[in-house]
């Protein structure tokens, strides 16, 4: 097409002759309409093959889930139990003096009771037990698998653990001098299962 206009404009204008403006114009515009529709045509070309590589991502998906599974779990290294490292208990990030929650250090081992770090989501609660029943619950916190990965700690093989800060449900009331119970709740994303633990931790250290 490129090709065409540029014959276009130099068979009327001949030899040595100036070409007429309208002509000149024509052809620019001939040349960004196929530049456009060149564009166009790339764009679709993209969009097929994008098309075509999810839906083969799609179907390699559909053959894997389909596959029986040839490694029984209990072959695998996973999560067997879940605990709560004593080291848990109030913290105070602002220095005032009054503790702004309770910090839990959560732990997981696997079959040989060794400690491990697992995708899933976990659940903290804390519970004040001296408080009726409706108003047991002081503190409360539920983490996805994204939020969980970002509180694990293992610079050294005896510290693998997750840190999981739990603020007060109100700020303004904060239980000060009563043990609290933690309740962990950890979902296992690679076998499905819960594994829960408990705790009673101090909020201020003695």
């Amino acid at each position: 097409m490129l090709l065409f206009a540029a014959c276009f404009v130099f068979t009327l204008g001949g030899c040595g002759g100036d070409t007429p403006p309208e002509v000149v114009e024509s052809a620019e515009r001939l040349s960004t309409i196929q530049e456009l529709q060149d564009k166009v045509q790339a764009q679709q070309q993209q969009l097929l093959m994008k098309d075509a590589q999810l839906k083969r991502q799609a179907d390699e998906i559909r053959e894997l889930r389909a596959r029986p599974t040839q490694i029984p779990l209990d072959d695998l290294i996973h999560v067997e139990k879940v605990g709560i490292d004593s080291l848990s208990g109030g913290y105070d990030d602002d220095r005032d003096g009054r503790p702004d929650g309770i910090r839990v250090y959560l732990r997981l081992y696997n079959q040989f009771n060794g400690k491990m770090r697992a995708t899933g989501k976990a659940e903290v609660r804390l519970l004040d037990l001296s408080q009726p029943a409706e108003r047991q619950v002081v503190g409360q916190i539920t983490l996805d698998k994204d939020e969980l990965n970002k509180c694990w700690y293992g610079a050294l093989l005896s510290s693998e653990h997750y840190t999981i800060s739990v603020p007060w449900k109100d700020a303004s009331n904060p239980p000060l001098t009563q043990p609290i119970t933690v309740l962990v709740s950890f979902s296992d994303l690679l076998s499905g299962r819960t594994f829960d633990a408990q705790r009673v931790v101090k909020v201020v250290p003695e």
